[in-house]
Protein backbone atom coordinates (compact mmCIF):
# COMPACT_ATOMS: atom_id res chain seq x y z
CA UNK A 1 0.00 0.00 0.00
CA UNK A 2 1.16 3.50 -0.72
CA UNK A 3 2.16 5.32 2.45
CA UNK A 4 2.21 8.74 0.81
CA UNK A 5 0.35 11.31 2.86
CA UNK A 6 -3.13 11.79 1.38
CA UNK A 7 -4.37 15.21 0.37
CA UNK A 8 -5.87 16.99 3.36
CA UNK A 9 -9.63 17.42 3.61
CA UNK A 10 -9.83 21.14 2.98
CA UNK A 11 -7.65 20.90 -0.13
CA UNK A 12 -9.85 18.12 -1.48
CA UNK A 13 -13.03 20.09 -0.84
CA UNK A 14 -11.60 23.12 -2.63
CA UNK A 15 -10.79 20.99 -5.70
CA UNK A 16 -13.91 18.81 -5.78
CA UNK A 17 -16.86 21.01 -6.63
CA UNK A 18 -20.17 20.04 -5.07
CA UNK A 19 -18.70 17.83 -2.35
CA UNK A 20 -18.79 18.07 1.43
CA UNK A 21 -17.06 16.31 4.31
CA UNK A 22 -18.86 14.57 7.16
CA UNK A 23 -18.30 11.89 9.78
CA UNK A 24 -19.98 8.51 9.46
CA UNK A 25 -20.57 5.88 12.13
CA UNK A 26 -20.61 2.18 11.25
CA UNK A 27 -23.88 0.71 12.56
CA UNK A 28 -24.24 -2.57 10.66
CA UNK A 29 -22.12 -5.21 8.91
CA UNK A 30 -23.46 -8.30 7.14
CA UNK A 31 -22.18 -10.82 4.60
CA UNK A 32 -24.25 -10.75 1.40
CA UNK A 33 -22.25 -13.55 -0.21
CA UNK A 34 -18.81 -15.17 0.14
CA UNK A 35 -17.24 -12.17 -1.64
CA UNK A 36 -19.59 -9.26 -0.86
CA UNK A 37 -19.88 -7.44 2.45
CA UNK A 38 -22.62 -4.95 3.32
CA UNK A 39 -21.83 -1.99 5.57
CA UNK A 40 -24.38 0.55 6.79
CA UNK A 41 -23.14 3.90 8.11
CA UNK A 42 -25.13 6.80 9.54
CA UNK A 43 -24.30 10.48 9.63
CA UNK A 44 -24.52 11.51 5.96
CA UNK A 45 -26.77 14.45 5.12
CA UNK A 46 -30.12 13.24 3.80
CA UNK A 47 -29.91 15.95 1.10
CA UNK A 48 -26.42 14.91 -0.06
CA UNK A 49 -27.62 14.73 -3.67
CA UNK A 50 -26.10 11.34 -4.56
CA UNK A 51 -26.73 10.14 -8.10
CA UNK A 52 -26.96 6.36 -8.65
CA UNK A 53 -23.44 5.03 -9.26
CA UNK A 54 -21.64 7.77 -7.33
CA UNK A 55 -19.32 7.10 -4.41
CA UNK A 56 -17.86 8.54 -1.23
CA UNK A 57 -14.15 8.98 -0.53
CA UNK A 58 -13.24 7.57 2.89
CA UNK A 59 -10.23 8.42 5.06
CA UNK A 60 -9.35 4.82 6.01
CA UNK A 61 -7.03 4.69 9.04
CA UNK A 62 -3.56 3.25 8.55
CA UNK A 63 -2.99 -0.12 10.17
CA UNK A 64 -0.79 0.12 13.24
CA UNK A 65 0.03 3.78 12.83
CA UNK A 66 -1.11 7.37 12.66
CA UNK A 67 -2.74 8.89 9.60
CA UNK A 68 -5.03 7.57 6.90
CA UNK A 69 -5.32 6.84 3.19
CA UNK A 70 -8.20 7.48 0.80
CA UNK A 71 -10.46 4.81 -0.61
CA UNK A 72 -13.63 5.29 -2.69
CA UNK A 73 -16.69 3.10 -2.24
CA UNK A 74 -19.88 3.30 -4.26
CA UNK A 75 -23.06 4.01 -2.33
CA UNK A 76 -25.42 1.11 -2.99
CA UNK A 77 -28.36 3.11 -1.64
CA UNK A 78 -29.12 5.93 0.78
CA UNK A 79 -32.07 6.13 3.16
CA UNK A 80 -33.95 9.29 2.08
CA UNK A 81 -35.18 9.92 5.62
CA UNK A 82 -32.19 9.22 7.86
CA UNK A 83 -29.38 9.71 5.32
CA UNK A 84 -27.79 6.37 6.27
CA UNK A 85 -25.69 4.94 3.43
CA UNK A 86 -25.26 1.30 2.45
CA UNK A 87 -22.05 0.04 0.85
CA UNK A 88 -21.39 -3.29 -0.86
CA UNK A 89 -17.67 -4.04 -0.65
CA UNK A 90 -15.91 -6.71 -2.73
CA UNK A 91 -13.62 -8.53 -0.31
CA UNK A 92 -11.97 -11.15 -2.54
CA UNK A 93 -9.00 -8.99 -3.53
CA UNK A 94 -8.04 -8.29 0.08
CA UNK A 95 -5.91 -5.23 0.86
CA UNK A 96 -5.97 -2.69 3.68
CA UNK A 97 -9.30 -1.14 2.61
CA UNK A 98 -10.93 -4.55 2.71
CA UNK A 99 -9.40 -5.31 6.10
CA UNK A 100 -10.86 -2.07 7.43
CA UNK A 101 -14.29 -3.03 6.09
CA UNK A 102 -14.07 -6.53 7.60
CA UNK A 103 -12.49 -5.72 10.97
CA UNK A 104 -13.40 -2.19 12.07
CA UNK A 105 -15.66 -2.37 15.13
CA UNK A 106 -19.33 -1.43 15.02
CA UNK A 107 -19.58 2.11 16.35
CA UNK A 108 -16.31 3.23 14.73
CA UNK A 109 -16.36 6.55 12.92
CA UNK A 110 -14.71 7.58 9.66
CA UNK A 111 -14.52 10.75 7.58
CA UNK A 112 -16.18 10.72 4.16
CA UNK A 113 -16.16 13.22 1.29
CA UNK A 114 -18.73 13.24 -1.48
CA UNK A 115 -20.61 12.77 -3.59
CA UNK A 116 -17.93 11.69 -6.10
CA UNK A 117 -18.03 10.22 -9.60
CA UNK A 118 -19.02 11.23 -13.11
CA UNK A 119 -20.67 7.98 -14.23
CA UNK A 120 -24.39 7.58 -13.71
CA UNK A 121 -27.30 6.24 -15.73
CA UNK A 122 -27.75 7.56 -19.28
CA UNK A 123 -31.37 8.67 -19.16
CA UNK A 124 -31.64 8.79 -22.98
CA UNK A 125 -30.66 5.16 -23.63
CA UNK A 126 -33.31 2.52 -24.34
CA UNK A 127 -31.16 -0.35 -23.04
CA UNK A 128 -28.30 -0.56 -20.56
CA UNK A 129 -25.54 -3.19 -20.42
CA UNK A 130 -23.43 -3.54 -17.26
CA UNK A 131 -20.19 -5.55 -17.48
CA UNK A 132 -17.57 -6.21 -14.82
CA UNK A 133 -16.64 -8.04 -11.66
CA UNK A 134 -18.07 -7.80 -8.16
CA UNK A 135 -16.22 -4.55 -7.41
CA UNK A 136 -18.68 -2.94 -9.88
CA UNK A 137 -21.88 -4.67 -8.83
CA UNK A 138 -22.91 -2.03 -6.27
CA UNK A 139 -22.69 0.81 -8.81
CA UNK A 140 -24.28 -1.28 -11.56
CA UNK A 141 -27.27 -2.30 -9.47
CA UNK A 142 -27.74 1.20 -8.07
CA UNK A 143 -27.95 2.56 -11.63
CA UNK A 144 -30.03 -0.32 -13.00
CA UNK A 145 -32.68 0.06 -10.32
CA UNK A 146 -33.47 3.56 -11.61
CA UNK A 147 -34.22 2.38 -15.16
CA UNK A 148 -37.79 3.22 -16.09
CA UNK A 149 -40.13 0.77 -17.84
CA UNK A 150 -40.10 -0.37 -20.59
CA UNK A 151 -36.30 -0.13 -20.51
CA UNK A 152 -33.93 -3.07 -20.69
CA UNK A 153 -31.13 -4.04 -18.30
CA UNK A 154 -28.43 -6.52 -19.33
CA UNK A 155 -25.73 -7.79 -16.98
CA UNK A 156 -22.49 -9.69 -17.62
CA UNK A 157 -20.66 -10.26 -14.34
CA UNK A 158 -17.80 -12.47 -13.25
CA UNK A 159 -18.33 -13.94 -9.77
CA UNK A 160 -15.62 -15.33 -7.54
CA UNK A 161 -17.37 -18.20 -5.74
CA UNK A 162 -20.59 -20.19 -5.57
CA UNK A 163 -23.05 -18.14 -3.58
CA UNK A 164 -21.97 -14.81 -5.10
CA UNK A 165 -25.14 -14.71 -7.24
CA UNK A 166 -26.59 -11.55 -5.67
CA UNK A 167 -29.39 -10.08 -7.80
CA UNK A 168 -30.68 -6.54 -8.38
CA UNK A 169 -34.19 -5.41 -7.39
CA UNK A 170 -35.70 -4.29 -10.68
CA UNK A 171 -39.14 -3.03 -11.62
CA UNK A 172 -41.35 -5.74 -13.10
CA UNK A 173 -41.66 -3.74 -16.33
CA UNK A 174 -37.91 -3.91 -17.04
CA UNK A 175 -36.60 -6.47 -19.50
CA UNK A 176 -33.68 -8.33 -17.88
CA UNK A 177 -30.83 -10.42 -19.29
CA UNK A 178 -28.46 -11.75 -16.64
CA UNK A 179 -25.20 -13.63 -17.31
CA UNK A 180 -23.14 -14.59 -14.24
CA UNK A 181 -19.84 -16.27 -15.04
CA UNK A 182 -17.78 -18.25 -12.49
CA UNK A 183 -14.17 -17.06 -12.41
CA UNK A 184 -12.95 -20.69 -12.46
CA UNK A 185 -9.45 -19.83 -11.34
CA UNK A 186 -8.80 -17.06 -13.86
CA UNK A 187 -6.57 -14.21 -12.69
CA UNK A 188 -8.29 -10.94 -11.80
CA UNK A 189 -6.66 -9.26 -14.82
CA UNK A 190 -7.77 -11.99 -17.26
CA UNK A 191 -10.64 -10.65 -19.41
CA UNK A 192 -11.41 -13.94 -21.18
CA UNK A 193 -14.39 -14.86 -19.01
CA UNK A 194 -16.11 -11.54 -19.55
CA UNK A 195 -15.31 -11.75 -23.28
CA UNK A 196 -17.27 -15.02 -23.38
CA UNK A 197 -20.23 -13.34 -21.70
CA UNK A 198 -20.05 -10.29 -23.93
CA UNK A 199 -19.91 -12.44 -27.05
CA UNK A 200 -23.11 -14.20 -25.94
CA UNK A 201 -25.00 -10.91 -25.58
CA UNK A 202 -26.91 -9.67 -28.60
CA UNK A 203 -27.33 -5.92 -28.42
CA UNK A 204 -30.99 -4.87 -28.50
CA UNK A 205 -32.27 -2.46 -31.11
CA UNK A 206 -32.60 1.28 -30.50
CA UNK A 207 -30.09 3.35 -28.50
CA UNK A 208 -27.98 1.65 -25.85
CA UNK A 209 -25.34 2.49 -23.30
CA UNK A 210 -22.68 0.21 -21.78
CA UNK A 211 -21.14 0.60 -18.33
CA UNK A 212 -17.83 -1.11 -17.46
CA UNK A 213 -16.24 -1.59 -14.05
CA UNK A 214 -13.50 -3.70 -12.49
CA UNK A 215 -9.76 -4.30 -12.85
CA UNK A 216 -8.03 -1.58 -14.85
CA UNK A 217 -6.59 -3.64 -17.72
CA UNK A 218 -9.75 -5.74 -18.05
CA UNK A 219 -11.87 -2.60 -18.36
CA UNK A 220 -9.52 -1.29 -21.06
CA UNK A 221 -9.75 -4.54 -23.06
CA UNK A 222 -13.53 -4.61 -22.80
CA UNK A 223 -13.73 -1.02 -23.95
CA UNK A 224 -11.74 -1.87 -27.06
CA UNK A 225 -13.94 -4.92 -27.72
CA UNK A 226 -17.09 -2.82 -27.50
CA UNK A 227 -15.63 -0.33 -29.96
CA UNK A 228 -14.97 -3.20 -32.35
CA UNK A 229 -18.65 -4.10 -32.11
CA UNK A 230 -19.64 -0.66 -33.31
CA UNK A 231 -20.34 1.27 -30.12
CA UNK A 232 -19.16 4.87 -30.03
CA UNK A 233 -17.12 6.26 -27.16
CA UNK A 234 -20.18 8.28 -26.12
CA UNK A 235 -22.04 4.99 -25.54
CA UNK A 236 -19.44 3.59 -23.15
CA UNK A 237 -18.85 4.62 -19.53
CA UNK A 238 -15.77 2.96 -18.02
CA UNK A 239 -14.50 2.96 -14.46
CA UNK A 240 -11.48 1.07 -13.12
CA UNK A 241 -11.67 0.25 -9.41
CA UNK A 242 -8.30 -1.40 -8.86
CA UNK A 243 -5.20 -2.68 -10.65
CA UNK A 244 -3.80 -6.21 -10.40
CA UNK A 245 -0.53 -6.37 -8.48
CA UNK A 246 -0.61 -2.78 -7.25
CA UNK A 247 -2.31 -1.01 -4.36
CA UNK A 248 -4.42 1.99 -5.21
CA UNK A 249 -2.75 5.36 -4.81
CA UNK A 250 -3.15 7.37 -1.60
CA UNK A 251 -6.03 9.34 -3.19
CA UNK A 252 -7.98 6.09 -3.67
CA UNK A 253 -7.67 5.54 -7.43
CA UNK A 254 -5.70 2.77 -9.19
CA UNK A 255 -2.41 3.92 -10.65
CA UNK A 256 -2.68 4.39 -14.40
CA UNK A 257 -0.17 4.70 -17.22
CA UNK A 258 -0.14 5.80 -20.82
CA UNK A 259 -0.61 2.23 -22.08
CA UNK A 260 -3.91 1.80 -20.25
CA UNK A 261 -6.18 4.78 -20.99
CA UNK A 262 -9.24 4.67 -18.76
CA UNK A 263 -11.53 7.64 -18.20
CA UNK A 264 -13.98 7.98 -15.33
Amino acid sequence: MSTARPTDTQSLLSRLAGTQAFELELIERAALSPSLLKLVLRGAPADLGLEPGQDLMFAVPLEGGDGSFRRRYTVRRQDPTTGAVELWIHTAAGGPGTRWAVDTPIGSTIEAIGPRGKITLDAVADWHLFIGDLSFVSAAYAMAETIEAPGQALFVFEIDEDGDEVLPELDEGIGVTLCLLPRDGRAIDDPSGLFIGLKAIEFPEDVGHVYLGGELSVVAELRRALGARGLTKEQISAKSYYRAGASNAAHGEPKKDTQTPIAD
